[in-house]
């Protein structure tokens, strides 16, 4: 069973042994003369608080102490309480005599040892609940026992230290749940404070609110056994998780400060290709309309052609509001909204946005698109930097490639419980060695790059629950793949 410690429940200890033999000593000279007193009106108590005091010093002083108190009490009995008195002689004992002495001291050791074996198991526990409070302290890990739904209930030091609770605190099932956020005790309640079911694996996170106001959040393992009188016993460790919510929520806000820098780093290098794309639209408006106006000067306005140049005006106004609009998407920044997406849609966005980049470097860039591909789960954005890092380096490793063979594909695939989407190029392929560090930190092979892009791609896959690889293709060139999770029909 699982107590809290008080200290009421603990013996305070000499810590030196000069302090525990004196005190051994004195135990025995404080007893003795109680013992002739009571000797001498013929009432026969002498052995009897010989014991005691052995046992006395045994439990108060430790096994060494009470050794010497036996001794002490041996010597006692012999001396002052069996004739001849004064004498420590055993020879000098009739028959009678040496037998009661024989079966005193025998009497006394054998407590002795019967002690010494308690107090070695003792002080073993004693040993092994320090060891459990310390580990639970610095794992901030508590234990708790209780039977469903108002039964006894015990738990360890560290469980109350996370509820707030004082040491005097009783402790009831009551108490921990008034201590729950709201929104949180339902649930709670059902999984594990008040189960109605037994259960082999108990699995809960929930809030607490201290009496001081700080909330923290429970991480609790348990399990749920049915009794005979048809109970149920609840066993769990809770652990207090408040620090490792707290820092992965600042690493998750570092990793997307350093991913939205990482998307304004690429979008600086396309500014040319950016421009020319939008200027695109633009010129193709401004001629549509000075056309427009043309159509109009005329003596007799041809009003149905200078219908057709205001549709063109409003078909590339629209055009330049779409790649406007992913160009905000992309260096936006804000919170992940993970929505259902389209893996196709995420590819041919992308595709139009670098069109400019892969026209200026002579690339032509494919699609095989499965159609009717599931929907996954995840933030548009972040699929879409993914998407854009893979062909950027695309991109570089086509540049010492000529000819026909100067394209690369972006192709989509159903899989059992997930969809792939991934970028292949025709270039020299990665170098041997390098494979497996490419989605390192840092790590790059570019000479101009800082070795961050692939790195946020991996952290940004398995934010989506995904896997990302890479791996040279069979004839030349190498393959970027993410495969991500179908969104399942109830989410």
């Amino acid at each position: 069973m699982l107590v809290t410690s008080r200290e009421s429940d603990t013996v305070s200890v000499p810590e030196t042994n000069g302090a525990r033999y004196g005190l051994t000593v004195l135990a025995v000279a404080l007893t003795l003369p109680v013992a002739i007193a009571l000797d001498r009106q013929g009432i026969p108590t002498a052995f009897a608080l010989m014991l005691l005091t052995t046992m006395f010093a045994v439990w108060r002083f430790g096994i060494g102490p009470g050794l010497l108190a036996a001794v002490l009490a041996i010597f006692c009995i012999r001396f002052f309480f069996l004739e001849p008195r004064h004498t420590i002689d055993p020879r000098l004992l009739a028959d009678e005599g040496l037998r009661r002495f024989l079966l005193y001291s025998e009497s006394i050791l054998l407590l002795w040892l019967l002690g010494s074996a308690q107090r070695r198991a003792q002080e073993k526990l004693k040993r092994s609940e320090r060891f459990l409070t310390d580990a639970q302290m610095l794992s901030r890990t508590g234990s708790v026992s209780f039977v469903a739904p108002e039964g006894d209930v015990f738990w360890s030091a560290e469980t109350c230290r996370i509820f707030g609770f004082g040491s005097e605190t009783s402790p009831t099932v009551q108490r921990m749940l008034d201590r729950i956020h709201p929104d949180d005790i339902a649930k709670a309640r059902r999984v594990f404070y008040a189960p109605s079911e037994p259960s082999d694996a108990i699995e809960l996170e929930h809030r607490i609110i201290t009496p001081s106001g700080c909330t923290k959040h429970l991480r609790i393992y348990g399990t749920a056994v049915r009794h005979h009188d048809g109970r149920i016993r609840v066993l769990a460790a809770m652990m207090d998780v408040s620090e490792s919510k707290r820092m992965s929520e600042s690493l998750r806000k570092a990793q997307a400060e350093l991913a939205h820098t990482a998307r304004l780093t690429t979008m600086g290098e396309l500014v040319a290709s950016i421009s020319h794309e939008v200027n695109q639209p633009l010129s193709a408006m401004k001629l549509s309309a000075q056309a427009g106006l043309r159509w109009l000067d005329r003596e007799s306005p041809d009003l149905e052609r200078v219908g057709a140049s205001l549709n063109r005006v409003v078909e590339n106004a629209r055009r330049a509001e779409d790649l406007i609009s992913k160009l905000r998407n992309m260096a936006r920044k804000g919170e992940v909204a993970a929505t259902p997406l389209d893996l196709n849609k995420i590819a041919g966005d992308v595709v139009e946005l670098l069109h400019g980049e892969a026209a200026e470097r002579g690339i032509a860039c494919l699609t095989d698109l499965e159609p009717n591909l599931p929907a996954v789960k995840g933030d548009e954005v972040q699929l879409q930097q993914v998407v854009v890092n893979f062909m950027m380096n695309a991109f570089d490793a086509m540049a010492a490639v000529t000819g026909e063979d100067r394209q690369i594909t972006i192709r989509s695939r159903r899989r059992a419980a997930s969809v792939e989407l991934e970028v292949t190029d025709g270039g020299p392929g990665i170098e041997a060695g390098m494979q497996d560090r490419l989605f390192d930190a840092f790590f790059t092979t570019k000479s101009h790059g800082m070795g961050m892009g692939l790195s946020i791609c991996r952290s940004i896959v398995e934010a989506h629950d995904g896997k990302i690889e890479a791996f040279n293709n069979e004839y030349r060139g190498a393959t970027f793949r993410i495969s991500l999770p179908q969104m399942s029909v109830g989410n």
